[in-house]
């Protein structure tokens, strides 16, 4: 299992430079589409999949299934836990956030730091929801417009 500086994807593991499981440190280049086990640098494309990503990840579709910590700008963010920053149309994290959320809809079963969006869902907070619709499963109010918050 070598690291590679350089990843270029066309159709995720069946067509890529290097095979999934090669984590690439430095640049992978999804076009559209790559799938690696662990990504540390700069992601970049239309699609991107990963296990782990420490990264700026630049695509339309973003999908981490463990760990992100870093920069996710796309239409649409998934990841497992998040460290860092998602920018997106649609942000979800399947694990803890610790830092920031902003997109029309983001969703995280543990946030703290901030989401905003016009709707924002997590099941326990300890931070700001800034949006139209604000929920906290387990806060103080599980539903307030504009600002909600659970510490």
């Amino acid at each position: 299992m070598a690291t590679t500086p350089l990843q270029l994807g066309i159709l995720g593991n069946r067509l890529q430079l290097f095979s999934q499981v090669n984590p690439v440190v430095g640049l992978r280049l999804n076009l559209p589409y790559s799938e690696n086990t662990s990504v540390t640098g700069i992601d970049l494309g239309f699609v991107s999949k990963a296990t782990r990503m420490t990264a700026l990840q630049l695509n339309l579709v973003n999908l981490v299934t463990a760990d992100f910590s870093g920069i996710g700008v796309g239409l649409f963010n998934h990841s497992g836990s998040l460290s860092g920053i998602q920018l997106g149309l649609m942000n979800m994290v399947d694990g803890d956030v610790t830092g920031l959320q902003i997109g029309l809809f983001n969703f995280a079963n543990d946030v703290t730091g901030l989401q905003i969006g016009v709707m924002n869902h997590t099941v326990s907070m300890n931070g700001i929801q800034i949006g139209v619709v604000n929920l906290i499963d387990d806060g103080p109010l599980p539903f307030f417009p504009i600002i909600n918050a659970a510490f």
